[in-house]
């Protein structure tokens, strides 16, 4: 028998992300992915995994699919990065698994999520920052076209 070994999510992908994450082995579900690897035993030969996360209203997003060929004995790890945006699929890759790529893939997937996290908030702060500015600057101009406007009418 070989082993497929789903990578755990970390806490700050569940914290930004949410949902549950499932995936199926060859069309059949198997399972969802939570703070802790899942180890699944198959068949040596060719398996198809299929990874997909819930959404709102009972609807599923970020399918990502990918189709490989195990030997017998062989440990395979499988990663999934849920999409940013609802309408983009998932990222899946299936590697050859060992203890320290683990490790150093669970570091970079925190360090990535945080990065884009971060970024994503200070481009949000920015576009409200736009957002206020036209704001504060229709105002000043209706006060200013005000002004004129009484200034005319109290000429007449």
């Amino acid at each position: 028998m070989s082993t497929l070994v789903f990578l755990r999510r970390t806490e700050k992908e569940i914290e930004i992300f949410g949902g549950d994450i499932y995936f199926d082995i060859d069309g059949k579900n198997v399972g969802i992915l939570t703070e802790d690897n899942h180890e699944i035993e198959v068949s040596a030969g060719k398996h198809t995994v299929r990874i997909y996360k819930s959404h709102s209203y009972d609807t599923f997003i970020g399918f990502a699919e990918s189709t490989f060929i195990i030997d017998d004995n062989e440990k395979l790890m499988v990663r999934y990065a849920p999409p940013m945006a609802t309408n983009q699929p998932g990222n899946l890759i299936v590697s050859e698994y060992n203890l320290e790529k683990e490790i150093e893939t669970l570091k970079q997937r925190e360090y990535v999520i945080q990065r884009d996290f971060v970024a994503d908030g200070l481009r949000k702060q920015e576009q409200n920052d736009k957002y206020n500015t036209g704001h504060i600057f229709f105002i000043v101009f209706i006060l200013v076209d005000t002004l004129i406007w009484a200034i005319w009418i109290a000429a007449l």
